[in-house]
């Protein structure tokens, strides 16, 4: 056990600290590679989100999109069909979100012309 390792498990925080978001949500620490250009681009398009905020959502996005095929070629389990049927519906709820808002901004557009 390292150092870093030994010192962590001495330290174990009672109540949640404030980077603490969800619970089974933890800090994870990886090395990205690319040209520096492609980086600064990266940063510049993220304005002042922080870029674990960011990375974090790519990472969400390629294990759904991962668990889709996996559940489209057949290899799942019982667990992974319920949560795609839940991610589904939350699916299907922000659109229909998104439709009442494009359909009452239309709407205004009409009255307005």
């Amino acid at each position: 056990m390292g150092r870093r390792s030994r010192q962590r498990a001495q330290v174990q925080p009672t109540e949640p600290t404030p980077t603490t978001t969800a619970p089974g949500r933890r800090d994870r620490m990886a090395r990205v590679q690319v040209s520096d250009d492609v980086w600064s681009e990266f940063r510049a398009g993220a304005g002042k989100r922080p870029i674990s905020e960011l990375l974090g959502e790519l990472v969400t996005r390629e294990v759904e999109r991962h668990r889709s095929r996996r559940v489209r070629d057949g290899r799942f389990d019982d667990h992974e069909v319920v949560d795609a049927i839940e991610r589904a519906r939350e699916q299907q709820a922000a659109l229909e979100a998104i439709v009442v808002r494009l359909e009452a901004l239309r709407a205004g557009v009409r009255r307005d012309s």
